[in-house]
């Protein structure tokens, strides 16, 4: 009557190993033609080292896994010469992960130490009577590991010498089963201390010391429902239906207060619902996919759950796993040959919403004088228009604008929109550029002057707010002078300099200010 965390429901349809315009590398997984990468578990001890265990095509997990040891780009797959009825891989790094097994004897927590070739039962936990759903290492000494009820109530472990050997929990410290409740493998939140797993009854059950004492509460989806929690951190998070074939789900269950009380929530855009994952580094990112036919694709929320976003839309992904908004990767199929697929590897720029952003070299430039422009916008834009006002050329349609050159004094705004498949966004920067003459430059309320202008031995600064950084360059930006001004009034020997033009910079509220000076 267990349902295992991951399923396939189809195979890809395409052959191109680039998916869509938001980044996806397809890579081979090397398991089988028609065997589906399921979980996958980013090394605690090294985020390079991942293992994955392998799905059939109804689902079930198989006792199989694949490994990489460079950050997703190639994959070796491998056996196990331990139990059977794999639920979960929990990896520490390239050579070391540990594997649950749920059915016989046999069952329990396995380790490796030398990269997969062998495997050993850790411990006596889990035996004939049991079945291991299960675990999460919070340190290198510190776990925890949860299996059906056995005896009346669930069978919890913890350890605190990394495995080597588990204790129970007590009866009294975990809220009791309902008729017939049981955990899902490997479905399961930890955040910090804190760790929640879902049952099959709509429960959520959390602990708040690694695992050594339990709450459980009823989820607004009710008893009847099997759910699986998501969390970002030890307040905020939401619970789902996990179900083997779901697809687009309309509503989620959102708590702020660790999952003592629940809400049912509407969501706003389409919310691939099968597997959910927080990604960390984030306030409140989440990944959602499902390789439910007629509704499979990969989504994100940056809003806790609320509204979701889709990356890519009828495309087969299983669950996704992230170290940070630009290192993920997404489980799919290995397809048509055991060479191809099986793997997808984030490849955009970031997770993060659509947002417009750049930066100038200079703000602040005398007549006559160019700037460059970054663009350092996010969330997969495709393209971007710009508007220099006062600038030459006045726009332009592109990632990176050439030099633009400003021949009109006074203070103008810059404007970048940028847009994706989904949204757009606009950024406008009031009076970011001051165009001034040579010698004074007002902008805002920063004042300075530079005399005498042509200049012959000795140059005079004067600021009224503390200069940074004071540079001269010559025209082709080789520095000629550097200095760090200990006060708001100071001189620059030019008299060693040849004649000619230079350009004065200093550096206030970390932005810079560029004078034209001429040397006779």
């Amino acid at each position: 009557m267990k349902r295992t965390l991951l399923t396939l429901m189809a195979v890809l349809a395409f052959s191109s190993l680039m998916i869509g315009q938001t980044g996806w590398t397809l890579v081979n997984s090397n398991l089988n033609t028609g065997q589906g990468v399921g979980q996958i578990s980013i090394g605690m001890n090294n985020p390079q080292a991942l293992w994955a265990y392998g799905i059939a095509a109804d689902g079930s997990i198989l006792d199989v896994y694949t490994k990489s040891t460079d950050a997703g780009q190639t994959w070796t797959k491998g056996t196990f010469n331990a139990g059977s009825g794999l639920s979960q891989l929990f990896a520490i790094d390239e050579t070391t992960c540990w594997a649950v097994f749920n059915t016989g004897n046999n069952q329990g927590l396995y380790k490796t130490t030398d990269g997969g070739a062998h495997w050993a039962k850790q411990g006596s936990a889990y035996g004939s009577g049991s079945f291991a759903d299960l675990m999460h290492f919070f340190d290198n000494l510190n776990g925890v590991a949860v299996g059906d009820p056995n005896g009346g109530y669930f069978e919890i472990y913890t350890t605190t010498d990394g495995g080597t050997t588990w204790n129970r929990v007590a009866q009294s410290d975990i809220p009791d089963p309902g008729s017939g409740e049981y955990g899902i493998t490997g479905d399961y939140s930890s955040v910090g201390d804190n760790i929640w797993f879902g049952t099959n009854a709509g429960r959520i059950f959390h602990s708040t010391d690694k695992g050594y004492t339990w709450t459980a509460s009823l989820t607004a989806y009710g008893a009847t429902e099997t759910v699986a929690p998501m969390f970002a951190d030890a307040n905020n998070g939401f619970a789902f239906r996990s179900y083997l074939d779901l697809g687009i789900e309309p509503t989620i269950n959102l708590t702020t207060d660790g999952g003592a009380t629940w809400t049912s929530w509407t969501v706003g855009g389409s919310w691939y619902a099968r597997y959910n994952t927080y990604v960390p580094g984030t306030t409140a990112t989440y990944v959602g996919s499902t390789s439910a036919a007629g509704s499979n694709g990969i989504c994100y929320s940056y809003d806790g759950g609320h509204n979701w976003t889709s990356i890519n839309d009828g495309y087969d992904f299983q669950a996704s796993s992230w170290v940070d908004v630009a290192t993920g990767w997404a489980g799919s199929i290995a397809s048509a040959k055991k060479s191809t697929g099986g793997m997808f590897v984030f490849t955009g720029d970031s997770l993060l919403p659509l947002q417009a952003k750049f930066e100038a070299d200079y703000t602040a430039i005398a007549l006559g004088q160019s700037i460059n422009f970054t663009n350092e916008s996010h969330g997969f834009p495709v393209s971007s228009v710009w508007v220099f006002e006062g600038g030459s050329p006045g726009t332009y349609t592109g990632a990176t604008p050439p030099p633009i050159t400003y021949n009109t004094p006074g203070s103008f705004n810059v404007t970048l929109k940028v847009y994706n498949s989904y949204t757009a966004d606009t950024l406008i920067k009031t009076d970011y550029i001051y165009v001034g003459g040579v010698g004074i430059n007002d902008l805002s309320n920063v004042s300075i002057s530079v005399y005498p202008n042509p200049a012959h031995e000795m140059l005079n600064v004067r600021a009224n707010f503390d200069v940074q950084q004071a540079q001269l360059t010559d025209l082709v930006g080789k520095s000629v002078i550097e200095m760090v001004p200990t006060t708001r009034e100071f001189s620059l020997n030019t008299s060693a300099l040849n004649p000619g033009t230079y350009l004065l910079k200093l550096t206030i509220h970390d932005k810079p200010f560029i004078k034209k000076i001429v040397v006779n």
